[in-house]
């Protein structure tokens, strides 16, 4: 068996050398002691030191960036109180989070509340869509228009419902449908003509 080294010697070549020569150590005879750590392992130890601390301010990154984000979508969410027309945009932010590298348990919990309660509102403008077109299939223009002109929520429709939504409230209410108006006139008129 052999062993290549720099100076063509195994440790335990020299160490039968010292042995040859009388070296002991409290008796006994004194055996080879290899380096506590090679260059190589000191690399190595350094590589996975440098693997750790980076990979805790990576997390430490995401972790922030996505408490802003967060952040963000929260003051928006803030703001629907004064105008509701922000869900739409909420609705984007928190779309958008989905991106993110990391979002803790409540984060995400908080996420689907949000985003459900736009898709809540999004069904209810649905069904005021389905009953408009209903009334308007009955031939009742005045009751759809109606409908979707007394809505003061959000727009939340997709693209071919909300273009549904704004042909309906664009349109004119017929003469006709508004006769039933004039009726006290002429009952508050009759009165009069029996008195004479």
């Amino acid at each position: 068996m052999s062993f290549s080294f720099l100076n063509g010697k195994s440790p335990f070549d020299e160490a039968e050398e010292r042995l040859e020569a009388g070296e002991t150590v409290n008796g006994k005879p004194k055996m080879p002691v290899a380096p506590a750590m090679g260059w190589q392992d000191g690399v190595t130890l350094l590589v996975i030191i440098a693997l750790v601390i980076g990979g805790y301010q990576y997390y430490q990154y995401v972790k922030r960036s996505s408490a802003e984000a967060f952040a963000a979508c929260d003051t928006i969410y803030a703001a629907i109180a004064g105008d509701v027309n922000k869900y739409a945009e909420m609705e984007k932010c928190y779309e958008a989070t989905w991106d993110l590298g990391f979002v803790s348990d409540s984060l995400e919990i908080l996420r689907q509340n949000r985003l459900g309660e736009v898709e809540d509102l999004r069904n209810i403008q649905k069904d005021l869509l389905a009953s408009a077109n209903a009334a308007f299939d009955k031939g009742d223009t005045a009751a759809a228009v109606k409908i979707v002109t007394e809505y003061k929520g959000a727009m939340l429709l997709y693209t071919g419902d909300q273009s549904e939504w704004n042909e309906i409230a664009k349109l004119k209410v017929a003469p006709a449908e508004t006769a039933p108006a004039a009726e006290p006139a002429e009952k508050a008129a009759e009165p009069a003509a029996e008195i004479k």
